[in-house]
């Protein structure tokens, strides 16, 4: 009995230490799974850090291209002309990493920089750094830019037009006396036409060619006025609100004293240009001329004030004097000589004052220039006045005696001469050009205010005023394309330049 009951007690402890042993085997195997689980999280989040940390390095560098990009399409060669391997951008230089560019983006913090390869293809290059600091991503993109050129905007009409009238206001432009006009005449308002005025073909016309407009009527007054002649008709007659002609007949009618090809219409109404004197002035300092011979003043100071009283073009001392812009450009040139009686003009030249065309002796002009072989503008800041005898002669025609020796040809070289009227320029009515005597001069005339033609003295180009005082008579040679530095000339508008990524050029680098 003793013996079983301690065999029976044997193998209970037998069996309590084979169950201890299990247990401490269980244990110590759940501790070390315990311990390598955590420590594969640990591991797992550590990597998890870095890929995030990657992503939002590569993003920072991502944005990185799209700053370079935007800043090339903003503000960086638009027009991709800058030459190839040089600084010729502006306003900064983005030529290697050593000129970088700064960002911050949400993602980190980068710089970016541009390398020009041909005239219109660059390499961006960005590089984006993660918010710890740890993990640095650069990557580079090619883009192209593309050029589309501006619209041509033609000239003005209004230069077309022997005399352009663009402010009447509630008048009409009534020229009086005997005025003969032999010009084509524009007018934004009414025309009236009474006494023994007359509106016609110039002797030297072959084939009709004068036009007359009003964008209301046309009536006529008492007297013998007439338009054309019945041997030589004038090309149109037109007055959307009525042509009225002598003794209350209409244009197109027998007895009207009009006579004309055609009396159709409207057409298209034509606006003045605009000018911009303070443009215009703000191109040089005038109060500086660089004068290899003699001197000119074409202002007093380096204000736009009307502040030289009056200016002679013809005085009996020769000059030659250029303006330059602050970038040492040469704006314009006005020259003098007065042995062979030769004006040279090219560019643009202002005149802040008023001027005066009075000598009484014939002069020749030319207009010499590879940039505006048209022509030249002078823009006088006050008004014009002409007076004597005297002829100013347009190429290709030169001066003898106290006139012009052939005709002039405005293919050849024209004058534009600008009264901006600083003073009066809100008053249409105001006189700004006033021509007496019996000087003629081979130039085209824009007024702000009124031109006012006395006796048989005035400008053989054409006329573009407010308002119009004609009392004596009127030729003109049509000037259709102006130089560009004349009002309502030629232009084109701005281009633009599209810009754009070539495909398959993404790459990233490593480092």
């Amino acid at each position: 009995m003793d013996t079983r009951m301690r065999r029976v007690r044997q193998v209970a402890a037998e069996e309590r230490g084979v169950a201890l042993v299990l247990t401490l085997l269980i244990v110590s195997a759940l501790t070390i799974s315990t311990a390598a689980v955590a420590a594969l999280m640990i591991s797992n989040e550590r990597a998890f850090g870095r890929d995030r940390q990657e992503v939002l390095s590569l993003n920072t560098a991502e944005a990185g291209l799209n700053y370079g990009l935007s800043t090339l399409a903003a503000t960086v060669d638009p027009g991709g002309s800058a030459s190839y391997g040089t600084n010729a951008w502006y306003p900064t230089t983005y030529q290697s990493s050593g000129t970088t560019v700064a960002f911050n983006d949400s993602s980190g913090n980068g710089t970016w920089w541009a390398n020009k390869l041909d005239a219109t293809t660059w390499r961006i290059y960005a590089r984006g750094v993660s918010p710890s600091g740890a993990v640095t991503r650069t990557v580079s993109l090619k883009v192209r830019s593309a050029t589309q050129p501006g619209t041509t905007i033609p000239a003005s009409s209004a230069w077309s037009k022997g005399l352009f009238v663009g402010s009447p206001g509630s008048s009409c432009f009534v020229p009086t006396g005997s005025a003969s006009l032999t010009i084509s005449i524009y007018v934004k308002g009414c025309i009236t036409l009474s006494g023994n005025v007359g509106i016609g073909e110039p002797a030297t016309s072959t084939g009709p060619s004068v036009q007359v407009y009003a964008e209301t009527t046309i009536a006529f007054g008492s007297g013998s006025a007439s338009i054309g002649a019945a041997s030589k008709k004038v090309l149109s007659v037109i007055a959307p609100g009525g042509c009225t002609g002598k003794s209350g007949k209409i244009c197109s009618a027998a007895g009207s004293n009009v006579y004309s090809q055609s009396y159709t219409g409207p057409s298209a109404n034509i606006t003045k240009p605009t000018i911009s004197p303070d443009t215009t002035y703000a191109l040089a300092n005038w109060s500086t001329p660089t004068c290899s011979t003699g001197s000119f003043t074409f202002d007093n100071d380096t204000t736009r004030n009307t502040s030289v009283s009056s200016v002679n073009l013809f005085p009996s001392s020769a000059y030659d004097c250029r303006i330059y812009n602050a970038s040492s450009v040469e704006v314009g040139r006005l020259a003098w000589n007065p042995a062979t009686k030769a004006l040279i003009i090219t560019g643009t030249i202002y005149i802040d004052g008023n001027l005066s065309m009075n000598s009484n002796t014939a002069a020749g002009y030319t207009t010499p220039s590879a940039t505006s072989p048209l022509g030249a503008t002078i823009y006088v800041d006050g008004t014009v006045s002409m007076n004597g005898t005297a002829a100013l002669c347009g190429p290709p025609s030169v001066p003898s005696g106290s006139t012009c020796s052939g005709t002039w040809n405005a293919a050849s070289g024209a004058l534009f001469v600008v009264a901006v009227n600083r003073t009066n320029s809100a008053d249409p009515f105001a006189i700004s050009w006033t021509a007496n005597g019996s000087a003629y001069y081979d130039i085209a005339a824009y007024v702000v205010g009124a031109y006012k033609n006395n006796g048989s003295s005035g400008v053989t180009g054409p006329v573009i005023t407010d308002t119009a005082l004609i009392a004596g008579n009127g030729k003109s040679t049509d000037v259709a394309n102006p130089p560009p530095s004349a009002p309502g000339s030629t232009t084109t508008s701005p281009g633009s330049t599209t810009w754009g990524a070539i495909p398959a050029s993404w790459q990233q680098i490593p480092g």
